[in-house]
């Protein structure tokens, strides 16, 4: 019972993969415009390896601290990088908020980037549309630029928060 009980209350029991939002969200991204640059499904590999810069790495191992972004994507002069998940997980919302205050990954988010003209680059999370990561997200949000859903009920895509319009234009 307390099984269950974990599982509904981290979100899990809405039967959708990490795998199924991130698909939603390439979908809906490509709709309204957006440049797929790279993507990642979970426990896939298929991702761009982003390693930060060698002035910051206390182990000079190859992927040490490696972040594998699940989706980069492109429009106008913005880059957005999104953290998927199909329930609420903190880590991420604190990883991104160290990568977007920080220059740890500088280096390899410009040679990602090189070939377009970015001049703004942004750090948000995709996950489900779900009463409970809502709840949990509210006391985090200042640390992500945005936060998009997927609704598996409705099969569609909700901006739950967005205070620079990223997707408004």
């Amino acid at each position: 019972m307390q099984f269950y009980f974990m599982m509904e209350h981290y979100g899990e029991m809405d039967n959708i993969t990490e795998e199924q939002v991130t698909k939603n969200i390439l979908k809906w991204l490509i709709e309204n415009n957006w440049e797929i640059v790279t993507y990642d499904f979970p426990q896939s590999g298929t991702g761009k390896y982003l390693h930060p810069n060698k002035s910051v790495r206390q182990n000079k191992t190859k992927n040490n601290k490696a972040f594998i972004p699940d989706i980069v994507a492109v429009k106008n002069s913005n880059a957005i990088f999104f953290e998927n998940k199909n329930r609420f997980f903190l880590d991420d919302f604190i990883k991104l908020k160290d990568i977007k205050e920080s220059n740890d990954y500088s280096i390899s988010i410009h040679n990602l980037l090189k070939t377009y003209n970015i001049t703004n680059i942004y750090f948000g999370i995709g996950a489900i549309n779900n009463e409970l990561f809502i709840k949990l997200s509210k006391e985090y949000i200042n640390c992500v630029d945005f936060i998009v859903l997927y609704d598996d009920k409705l099969n569609n895509i909700i901006v739950y928060s967005d205070a620079i319009q990223l997707f408004n234009e």
